[in-house]
């Protein structure tokens, strides 16, 4: 009885570990986005020396460290008043090499408008993407002289 005892226990001890190791797992990935800019991709707008607001759309690539990769396209707005900082808003669709789709929604508010800090929100998703919907991420950017192009890499944890 014993015997059977100790086997019931030790079956439990290994399940409860496996089981407690998944939950506290929650996988961390990082997305790169690579995109570049034309300036016919962009409208300015010059209200005085106060603020300055921006339309723009960009395309490029991107890559994340779970190994997945595609393309991306973004439209937004940001803008800067003058001794405030600056407000971004931008709304991404990407789309990886299998043909499954993400949306994101990036939101930035900094000092200024060359680097910063933001929040990416994974909206809605295909395929793999489905998993990802509601996934909120922490990226920094980067831009290339002029405008030409930026660099983003952002920083999620998939607790689904």
């Amino acid at each position: 009885m014993l015997h059977v005892i100790w086997i019931i226990m030790k079956k439990l001890f290994f399940l409860s570990l496996f089981l407690i190791s998944n939950l506290l797992q929650a996988k961390d990935f990082e997305l790169e986005i690579f995109s570049t800019r034309d300036k016919r991709d962009l409208n300015l707008f010059e209200y005085s020396d106060i603020l300055t607001y921006r339309q723009f759309k960009g395309a490029g690539n991107w890559k994340d460290s779970l190994g997945d990769w595609g393309k991306i396209n973004c439209a937004g707005s940001h803008t800067i008043i003058k001794g405030k900082g600056t407000v971004l808003k931008n709304y991404c669709k990407g789309t990886n090499k299998d043909g499954n789709v993400f949306w994101l929604m990036m939101d930035r508010e900094s000092d200024n408008f060359d680097t910063g800090i933001g929040k990416i929100r994974f909206e809605k998703g295909t395929g793999k993407f489905e998993k990802y919907e509601g996934i909120n991420c922490v990226y920094a950017i980067s831009f290339l002289p002029k405008g030409e192009g930026s660099f983003i890499k952002a920083k999620c944890k998939l607790n689904k």
